[in-house]
């Protein structure tokens, strides 16, 4: 070949390469920032097509088909919302959004006192709670106009109208939800589930044992029950019945509202004192509370307070039974306290409390003030066979949960604690601050406010967790896992914690904050304010066997672990065994202290995405576990080792996902992670670890 051809040769070759040069420039080219919104937040399709190339998987969706989740069982009472949410990762920043959203907006409704499924947001709440587990009812549900019924017996018609209306009204709601919440129950097996004679005779207590005893019930140190019933009763209880149930009440309740308001509210009643007066109904006791601090500690089942600093030591805003499945607390103003008589006396079975509804609704709202509200268990936004809600307009309040199952947890049916104002505290033990378990959905949702979130050090020590709590807590979808036991495995529920504003604090020890185990789904979104974060194993959008965890932090500068020496690993963006765990931060300039299986790992077929939009932000890697072959997996973008199963786990994918796409970056982290550049760890086969620092948005 001549020199000359040579030249015509590279020439011609330069020529034809040109235009691939340019579609890879454009390809990698930033992108304008789409924006600020929760809307806008997702992954940026160039660089997820590159992704997809890297790992083998052109084209192609990054997650799991329906077939391949089969291969590890199909669990009793496996939500369609959890099965759908496997296919593919991408899609799920989109899902929790979107969840997050709805329940934003509704919550937002709520101080201006609407009616109806497009200005009432209590009743979509309740729907949208009950349609994450995949029941649909109550759609544009709406009351015919009527006026409000009148109450029984002269002692309350010296009240003042607008007063008498809103007890009417609130009692009508009552009357007409109370058949459809009855009929979710089957009555022969819910009696004798329950060991009672009847459906009536069935008490709070004797549906939350049964619930607690499927997850604490054990022989040989494993999950081990013999209520064959309850098994049973969990899958045919009418979660559609009391869907539509617990919507048709606080449609009424929402009307109730919005008269009262439209009527000038407290303000415009007479100012002469008004004297605390109770009334028998067929649903039960009913109790108005006067215009004086009191001290109420005889149970009702509807409470209406209309001022005065109050005292409350009592099962009230929850249900005492199936005989009348309903139970209502409104307090219009005051700084006032609630203490579960549980507390006090530890010979009575926990029933419930405060926005409890274990069989049918319990619904608590607090309109006014700075309160505290205290329970032993079951209580503060929980529902078990049925829907329990707890709503605090305004203050600066408090919730401590002693146990488990509180502060927005639900088990066959909805757990909802909203607060809309103020910097609020709240404590658990356990399985609380949104935990959605089988058949449930768990909802904390707070709107506003610089909060502090704690699962306690102390709630649920494991030693097979080096000494820390397992918290199963701060948006957390958990099932029961027995096939080390008696075999009745159930699939857990979905699980969210959504704060909306604020610079807010989150600790807990292990299984937290975005967490899911055992076909759950648990989410955590933040949505502003610079946050910090403490937790540990399995937190963080994270889980294990076959669930999803999901944790995102929309804005804001914000401290992952940063400072904390208790931290373990496997967190932030980690899942193992068939689990997808996701964590994503929208903007800010962070610091996150990561360990093994941290950001972006994933280990036994499993994918693990990390991913920070935007910021300047700084890596640190403290390694505190004994290296070896499977602690020896760094973070950013990495997979565990293993020999081969010869079985279909290795067939299935291992993606540990690390992405940084804005901003200048600091890598303290060993060697791992570099800014600007692309790396990658290939295990085995079917195993991939890449990372990629790379400005993929225009600079602001």
């Amino acid at each position: 070949m001549t020199l000359r051809s040579l030249v015509l040769g590279l020439s011609l070759l330069a020529v034809l390469l040109s235009p691939l040069r340019v579609a890879a420039a454009e390809a990698n080219a930033p992108l304008p920032f789409p924006g600020p919104a929760r809307k806008d937040l997702a992954l940026p399709p160039t660089l997820w097509a590159e992704v997809q190339g890297a790992i083998g998987l052109p084209g192609q969706p990054i997650g799991y088909a329906a077939d391949a989740m089969r291969q590890f069982g199909r669990d009793a009472l496996l939500l369609e919302t959890v099965r759908r949410a496997f296919a593919d990762v991408s899609l799920l920043p989109r899902f929790a959004g979107a969840a997050s959203d709805g329940f934003l907006d509704e919550a937002a409704k709520l101080p201006a006192f609407g009616a109806g499924w497009e200005q009432g947001g209590l009743g979509e709440i309740a729907r949208r709670g009950y349609l994450l587990q995949d029941v649909s009812a109550a759609y544009r549900t709406e009351l015919a106009a009527a006026p409000a019924p009148a109450l029984p017996g002269e002692a309350w018609q010296d009240l003042p109208p607008a007063l008498r209306d809103l007890l009417g009204r609130l009692y009508a709601g009552a009357e007409a939800a109370a058949p459809w919440l009855r009929a979710a129950f089957p009555p022969e097996l819910t009696a004798r589930a329950c060991d009672q004679p009847t459906l009536d005779a069935v008490r709070a207590e004797d549906l939350l044992a049964l619930g607690l005893a499927l997850q604490a019930d054990e022989e040989l140190d494993q999950l081990a029950s013999q209520r064959r019933e309850s098994w049973e009763l969990l899958a045919r209880t009418d979660r559609a019945y009391l869907a539509y149930g617990s919507v048709l009440l606080l449609r009424h309740v929402e009307w109730a509202l919005a008269e009262f308001a439209a009527a000038g509210g407290v303000a415009a009643l007479p100012g002469a004192p008004i004297a605390t007066r109770r009334l028998a109904t067929p649903l039960g006791e009913l109790l108005l509370g006067g215009t004086g601090d009191d001290r109420h500690e005889t149970p009702a089942f509807l409470v209406v307070e209309i001022g005065g600093n109050d005292r409350y030591r009592a099962a009230y805003a929850a249900p005492t039974g199936l005989a009348a499945p309903i139970g209502l607390l409104l307090d219009l103003a005051g700084d006032d306290a609630y203490s579960d008589p549980a507390l006090a006396d530890s010979t009575l079975a926990p029933a419930g409390c405060f926005g409890a509804a274990v069989g049918g609704v319990g619904l608590l709202l607090d309109l006014a003030g700075q309160d505290d509200y205290r329970v032993r268990a079951a209580g503060l936004g929980c529902g078990a066979f049925g829907s329990g809600l707890l709503v605090d307009y305004a203050g600066d309040d408090r919730y401590f949960t002693v146990g488990r199952w509180g502060q927005g947890a639900g088990l066959v049916g909805l757990g909802a604690l909203v607060d809309l104002a103020g910097n609020d505290t709240y404590s658990c033990a356990l399985e609380s601050q949104g935990i959605g378990s089988t058949l449930g959905t768990g909802l904390l949702l707070d709107l506003a406010g610089n909060d502090r979130y704690e699962a306690r050090d102390d709630g649920n020590i494991s030693a097979l967790y080096e000494g820390q709590s397992v918290a199963m807590s701060q948006g957390c979808g958990y099932g029961r896992r027995a096939d080390l036991g008696d075999g009745h495995s159930l699939a857990g529920g979905v699980g969210l914690l959504v704060d909306g504003a604020g610079d807010d604090d989150y600790h807990a020890q292990a299984w937290a904050q975005g967490c899911g185990y055992w076909w759950g789904l648990g989410i955590l979104e933040d949505r502003g304010g610079n946050d910090r974060y403490r937790n540990g194993k399995y937190s963080s959008g994270a889980a294990a066997h076959f669930a999803l965890g999901i944790h995102v932090d929309l804005a804001g500068d914000d401290r992952y672990n940063a400072g904390n020496d208790t931290a373990k690993n496997q967190y932030q963006g980690h899942a193992r065994d068939g689990a997808i765990g996701v964590f994503i931060d929208g903007d800010g300039n962070d610091d996150y202290t990561l360990r093994s299986h941290c950001g972006g790992s994933a280990d036994l077929a499993s994918i693990g995405l990390f991913w920070d939009r935007r910021g300047d932000d700084r890596y640190g890697f403290a390694q505190t576990l004994a290296q070896g072959d499977w602690t020896a997996t760094p973070p950013l973008g990495s997979t565990t080792r293993y020999a081969p199963f010869s079985s279909f786990r290795d067939d299935l994918p291992t993606l540990g996902l690390f992405l940084d796409t804005g901003g200048h970056d600091d890598y303290a982290t060993g060697g791992v992670g570099k800014e600007g550049e692309i790396w990658t760890m290939n295990r085995y086969p079917r195993a991939w670890g890449w990372g990629c620092d790379r400005a993929a948005f225009a600079a602001p």
